[in-house]
């Protein structure tokens, strides 16, 4: 899916060129990157603004992958989003610590409580409403985050009155995504096929695939109710499947898989953009 026509606001034309996250293209990134603007530049503009605000995470991923995997995601896809869509949108500072503590087991992880997080978030939506930002699209690369932002999502709607979005480069199988294969048994949850191809097409020099093992939990296939994706949720911890810290068989990852499922992750994004865009309520009167 091609986008032209990228709006390049007119109170910056200056571009920065940044290396676009090991691919072997060069990414031209306008100044719609919320920290290369001056405090004037956003007074100027204030109206319905939208924003975009990648989150990600700072965990352990495997003996194969980067602690930064999700953040490293999560902001390439926005990254890349942004530059192909056609309307008006700014790029917030990307949060890279949230919340991991299903992997605080493991040497690396950075995690905040879930109350940290939460008032962090409180904070940010009072001060982009203060900034004239109405509408705040979440991108979310860590299914840990998933339930606290719907929260956030509710919260800052409440508190702030901003439309709030939240959407996943992929929605996690165990957030209510679905499978694209059998290979994984629905299980694909963490460290697995997908992350790891993607991030073979963004960041092949900081996979380790000789470091790969399969860790399918094929036992949680005999319950009915209770499961990733299913009617009853539960809770855990990745080392809960392995001493790995993996859910998936990353052996079967491949840097062709990455591209096109980032490539889909990007053309979906930009869709929702355009939605969150345009998105309202039916105007209704309240007594």
């Amino acid at each position: 899916m091609a986008f032209t026509g990228v709006e390049v606001h007119n109170i910056i034309t200056k571009e920065t060129k940044l290396e676009s996250f090991g691919r072997h293209s060069i990414l031209t990134m306008p100044s719609y990157n919320w920290i290369e603007l001056t405090s004037n530049d956003v007074s100027d503009r204030k109206g319905d603004l939208l924003a975009v605000q990648p989150i990600g995470a700072v965990e352990q991923h495997g003996p194969h992958l980067p602690l930064g995997t999700d953040t490293i995601v999560a902001e390439s896809v926005a990254t890349e989003a942004i530059t192909r869509f056609s309307g008006s949108v700014f790029l917030l500072p990307t949060i890279s610590v949230a919340l991991s503590r299903e992997h605080v087991w493991a040497p690396g992880t950075l995690s905040l409580t879930p109350q940290t997080l939460l008032s962090l978030l409180n904070d940010l939506g009072g001060s982009l409403q203060s900034a004239g930002v109405s509408r705040l699209v979440f991108l979310n690369g860590h299914g840990g985050n998933s339930a606290i932002l719907r929260v956030a999502c509710r919260e800052l709607r409440v508190q702030y009155g901003i439309m709030t979005f939240l959407a996943h480069p992929q929605l996690p199988l165990d957030q209510g995504g679905t499978a694209h294969d059998d290979a994984e048994m629905g299980f694909a949850v963490h460290a697995g096929r997908s992350e790891t191809s993607i991030m073979l097409y963004l960041r092949p020099n900081l996979v380790t695939l000789e470091n790969t093992a399969r860790e399918v939990p094929e036992w949680l296939d005999k319950f009915e109710h209770i499961g990733f994706g299913k009617e009853v949720t539960f809770g855990w911890t990745s080392r809960d499947f392995g001493t790995a810290g993996v859910i998936g068989d990353p052996t079967l990852a491949t840097k062709d898989q990455g591209e096109l499922a980032f490539n889909a992750a990007v053309d979906r994004f930009v869709e929702v953009l355009s939605e969150a865009s345009r998105f309202t309520f039916p105007s209704s009167e309240h007594k």
